[in-house]
């Protein structure tokens, strides 16, 4: 009786998730390394080929850099978010930002713009 059950809400929950395929892949403008963190200096682990398209696992804030899974199943890596082309892929990962500070969105409680000195 339980495991029908059990079956059921977890072919629920996969049919609801979101398949890689679902997603939107981006383009690499020109040959780009694929680093093993989202840091210039950190080791190359593969090369996007010129408009190789990939999919986005997640971005940085403001999508500096942006991790990738590659569609031919080459390894994952992160790539600076400029060299990919493909703006939906890459606001879809990136984390939200707020353009005020939501616990005062007015700015009233900024000390730092009211002091004299």
């Amino acid at each position: 009786m339980l495991r029908p059950a059990l079956a059921a809400l977890l072919l629920a929950t996969l049919a609801a998730s979101p398949t890689l395929a679902d997603r939107p892949t981006a383009r690499s403008s020109g040959v780009q390394g694929v680093h093993t963190w989202p840091r210039s200096g950190s080791p190359i682990v593969d090369k996007l080929r010129d408009q190789e398209r990939v999919y986005l696992d997640r971005c940085t804030k403001k999508a500096l850099w942006c991790h990738v899974v590659q569609l031919d199943g080459g390894p994952g890596g992160w790539v600076m978010g400029a060299d990919l082309i493909g703006s939906p892929a890459k606001v879809l990962v990136t984390p939200f930002e707020f353009s005020f500070d939501p616990m005062d969105p007015l700015d009233l409680f900024d000390d730092h713009k009211h002091k004299p000195f």
